[in-house]
C-alpha cells in the first residue's frame, strides 16, 4: 500500500491571509500538495465586472502575491505542488501573470498548467441547455426572466482536469470554477492512481477536501469555543494526510496557534453539507452517515468510513446576474433609548424619500447590537437596556438614480437626527451594482473540461488534453442518480421526523449551547446549521430539543416544513437546512454565519419531555 500523501490548505476564501502559504511551506517543506481556495459563489460576478473593464483581469490579483511568497521555497528545490481555483474567469491570464512573477523571482523552470471548460455562459445564453435544468434550484423561477442580465455561468467541475494536469508534470495547476473539495480529490487521484469508480476512496478524499477547503475553520477558526482557542492570533492552516483507502488524518503545522480536535473537526464536517447522506460532488455522491472520528491527541484527528456512490449525471452551475443597484450606510447612535431613536431616524430617511417620489424596491433597517442577527428581529427584552446601537440601512432598486438619492439622504441625520449620532467617518454610502446568485444544472456531456500546459516561452497554452484521460482505465459514463433532496445514489439516508426524547445529561443546562456546539453557513438562499452534542450522552436530549417545529418557532418561521432536519448519529450531530431564510441579500448576516450562535441561545426544556 502507498504511503499517505500530505495536502495542506493555506487559503480559504478571496481575502484570506496572503502570507499563510509561505509560512506553511517554511514550516512543512515536505508537503506533497498545497491547495488554495479563492472562489465563493458571488466572486465570479465581481470578477466578471473587472474583466468587462480589463481583458487581463477576471482573476483575484492577490494570488500573484502568494506566488511571489512561495518562489523562495521553489528556488531552494521544494517539491510541493500548488493547486488553486484562483483562475476565476480567466485562468490562462492568471497563469501568464504567475509565470512572469516566477521568472522575475528566478523560478522559470516551474511548469504551470491551466484547467478550463467551466465557463458555460455561451451554452446557457444560446438556448443549448434544457430550460427545465436552468430553472433556479432554490425558487423554481425560469431563467428566461433574467437571461438578459446574466453576467457569469460556470459549472462546478470535478477533479479530472486537475489530475490530468498533474499527470503532465505541472508544478502549479490553476483552474476556474471547480468544486472546492475537488482540489484535494485530484491530488489523491494522481498520487494513488484511483479508478473513476473507486467510489469509497473518492468519497473519503472528498471529505478530506471538505475539511480543509475553508482553511482555518478546521483548526479552531470560528469555532464555538474560539475564546479558549490557544494562539488565535497565529492560528495555523490545516493539513490532511490522506491514505490510499481514502481515510485521512487532519493536523496543522507544529508551533502554530489554534487546535485540531474532535470538536473542530466535527464542526467543519457538518458545515454547509445539506443532506449528509447525499452530499453531491462532481466526483462522487458521498454519505457522511458512516464517518468515524477518532481524536488521536497532539492536534491529530483521524476520519474514516466514508461511503461513496456514482457522481450525479449533472453538474451544478453557479450563475450570477445583475439585479439593479444597492447601497448601505450606518451611523452609531448613543444614549438612552438608542434603539428607538435609531429606528425612528432610519424610518425618517425612507419617509423623506417616499415623500420626494422615490419608492425603493427593497429596504432593510437593522439596529446592530439589538438582535439584528436574529431572523425574528430586534430582541424586545434587550433593546430598552442598550445605550448604543449601530443604525444600518440597506437599499436596492433597479434605478441607480433612486439609490444615489438614498445615499445623499442618510448623512443629514448627523445634524437633523437624534442626539448622540456619530460614527460617520466613512461618509456618504457608496452605490454598487447588485448581483444575485442563480444555481441551476447542466448535463455533464455538454461540458468539456480541458487541461493544458503553459510553456516557458510561449504566450499561449499548449493543445488541450481531454481531462478524462487522467483516470486510469479510461472514462466511465455517469450513472443516473436522483438529485432531488434525500437522494443517495444507493446510500441510505432520510430527513428524519421530529424525535421525542427524555432529557438527559446535565440537568442544569439552560440553553442549547450548554449541551451543543454549532456552525452555520449558506447554501444559496437557504441556511445550513450543524449542531453537535458536546457529549455523546447528550445526543438523545439534543434530538428531543432541536425539532423542526421548535427551530421554526424560535426563528419566527410560520411553516415548520421550511426546516429540514437530518440526524448523523455517528457524529452525535444534527443538520438543519432552513429554506429561504437568506432570501434578502441586504441583511447584515446575508450568509447566515450568525444563525448557529443565535440557535445556541435557544432555551432548553429544563428536563421536561419534548414533543
Amino acid at each position: 500500500m502507498s504511503a499517505p500523501i500530505r495536502i495542506g490548505n493555506a487559503h480559504g476564501f478571496w481575502g484570506d491571509r496572503l502570507d499563510a502559504a509561505g509560512e506553511m511551506l517554511a514550516r512543512e517543506p515536505d508537503l506533497d500538495f498545497l491547495t488554495l481556495d479563492f472562489l465563493a459563489e458571488v466572486s465570479m460576478s465581481i470578477l466578471g465586472l473587472q474583466w468587462s473593464r480589463d481583458p487581463l483581469a477576471g482573476w483575484p490579483r492577490d494570488f500573484a502575491e502568494i506566488v511571489r511568497s512561495i518562489a523562495p521555497y521553489w528556488r531552494r528545490g521544494g517539491r510541493c505542488r500548488i493547486i488553486t481555483n484562483a483562475g476565476g474567469l480567466n485562468p490562462l491570464g492568471c497563469a501568464r501573470a504567475c509565470r512572469e512573477v516566477l521568472q522575475a523571482a528566478g523560478c522559470s523552470g516551474r511548469t504551470i498548467a491551466v484547467v478550463s471548460g467551466d465557463d458555460v455562459l455561451r451554452l446557457v445564453r444560446g438556448g443549448e441547455v434544457d430550460p427545465e435544468l436552468l430553472q433556479n434550484m432554490d425558487t423554481g423561477q425560469s431563467m428566461v426572466d433574467v437571461l438578459g442580465q446574466l453576467v457569469t455561468a460556470n459549472a462546478y467541475l470535478g477533479a479530472q482536469g486537475i489530475a490530468a494536469a498533474l499527470a503532465r508534470g505541472a508544478d502549479m495547476v490553476i483552474t476556474g470554477r471547480v468544486a472546492d473539495p475537488s482540489l484535494t480529490v485530484a491530488a489523491c487521484v494522481h498520487a494513488f492512481g484511483w479508478r473513476r469508480d473507486d467510489w469509497d476512496r473518492l468519497a473519503g478524499a472528498t471529505v478530506a477536501g471538505h475539511l480543509i477547503e475553508c482553511g482555518a475553520q478546521v483548526t479552531g477558526g470560528i469555532s464555538t469555543e474560539w475564546l479558549t482557542t490557544p494562539g488565535a492570533e497565529r492560528i495555523g492552516f490545516p493539513i490532511v494526510e490522506v491514505a490510499d483507502d481514502g481515510s485521512c488524518v487532519v493536523t496543522k503545522p507544529r508551533g502554530t496557534g489554534g487546535r485540531v480536535c474532535e470538536q473542530t473537526v466535527k464542526e467543519q464536517l457538518v458545515y454547509e453539507i445539506a443532506d449528509p447522506g447525499a452530499y453531491l460532488s462532481p466526483d462522487a455522491t458521498v454519505s457522511f452517515l458512516s464517518l468515524r472520528v477518532e481524536d488521536q491527541g497532539c492536534d491529530r484527528v483521524r476520519i474514516s468510513g466514508a461511503r461513496g456512490g456514482p457522481a450525479p449525471p449533472l453538474y451544478k452551475v453557479s450563475a450570477t446576474y445583475r439585479d439593479g443597484f444597492r447601497a448601505q450606510g450606518q451611523l452609531l447612535i448613543c444614549g438612552s433609548d438608542a434603539v428607538s431613536k435609531a429606528g425612528r431616524a432610519a424610518r425618517a430617511v425612507l419617509d423623506r424619500l417616499r415623500s420626494g417620489g422615490v419608492s425603493l424596491r427593497e429596504t432593510m433597517i437593522e439596529c446592530l447590537g439589538a438582535g439584528t442577527c436574529r431572523p425574528q428581529g430586534i430582541d424586545a427584552a434587550l433593546a430598552p437596556q442598550l445605550r448604543e446601537t449601530v443604525m444600518r440601512i440597506a437599499v436596492a432598486d433597479d434605478s441607480i438614480e433612486a439609490v444615489e438619492r438614498f445615499a445623499r439622504e442618510l448623512m443629514p441625520l448627523i445634524t437633523a437626527g437624534p442626539p448622540g449620532t456619530t460614527g460617520y467617518a466613512e461618509g456618504r454610502p457608496q452605490v454598487h451594482p447588485l448581483f444575485r446568485f442563480w444555481p441551476c444544472l447542466i448535463p455533464r456531456a455538454q461540458v468539456q473540461s480541458q487541461a493544458s500546459v503553459l510553456t516557458a516561452t510561449t504566450a499561449s497554452a499548449t493543445i488541450p488534453e481531454e481531462a478524462e484521460e487522467a483516470w486510469p482505465g479510461g472514462p466511465i459514463e455517469p450513472q443516473n442518480v436522483d438529485t432531488t433532496a434525500g437522494a443517495t445514489g444507493g446510500l441510505s439516508t432520510r430527513a428524519l421526523p421530529d424525535a421525542a426524547g427524555q432529557a438527559s445529561g446535565d440537568a442544569r443546562a439552560l440553553r442549547l449551547g450548554d449541551i451543543a456546539y454549532a456552525r452555520s453557513g449558506d447554501k444559496g438562499i437557504h441556511a445550513n446549521i450543524g449542531v453537535i452534542a458536546r457529549r455523546p450522552d447528550d445526543f438523545t436530549r439534543l434530538c428531543g430539543e432541536v425539532t423542526a417545529a421548535r427551530v421554526a418557532a424560535y426563528f419566527g418561521i410560520a411553516d415548520a416544513g421550511r426546516v429540514g432536519r437530518y440526524e448523523l448519529a455517528n457524529l452525535s450531530a444534527l443538520n438543519l437546512v432552513i429554506h429561504g431564510i437568506l432570501a434578502s441579500p441586504l441583511r447584515a448576516d446575508a450568509q447566515g454565519k450568525a444563525l448557529a450562535q443565535v440557535l445556541l441561545e435557544m432555551p432548553l426544556n429544563s428536563g421536561e419531555e419534548t414533543s
